[in-house]
């Protein structure tokens, strides 16, 4: 049976997916591809990483991902962000950078 921080941390990547569909087509300074791309990679890898039973790394990887390449989000995923690491007894203030990514 699944965690409630499992379920908490998909509810965000299932989130980050439907706002990935409108990334930009612009290549990240830093990368050779678009955000897009980017984005499709980092939502592959987290998938891979919560179906071995690593969700709190995938969480945080994708947190610090998103961030790096400046993706934007808004208040809903921010939201669905502070319970996932919420419910895995991680510390909110850590990760509070990505309010910084709200549109």
């Amino acid at each position: 049976m699944e965690s409630l921080g499992e379920m908490r941390t998909k509810e965000f990547v299932r989130y980050i997916e439907t706002l990935s569909k409108n990334a930009s087509d612009r290549i990240v300074a830093g990368f050779e591809d678009s955000q897009k791309e980017i984005m499709e990679r980092y939502l592959v890898d987290t998938w891979d990483l919560i179906k071995h039973n690593e969700s709190v790394i995938g969480l945080e990887n994708l947190l610090n991902n998103i961030y790096e390449v400046d993706f934007k989000i808004d208040k809903k995923a921010i939201e669905l962000a502070k319970a996932a690491i919420q419910e895995w007894g991680m510390d909110y203030e850590k990760w509070k950078f990505i309010e910084k990514l709200t549109q």
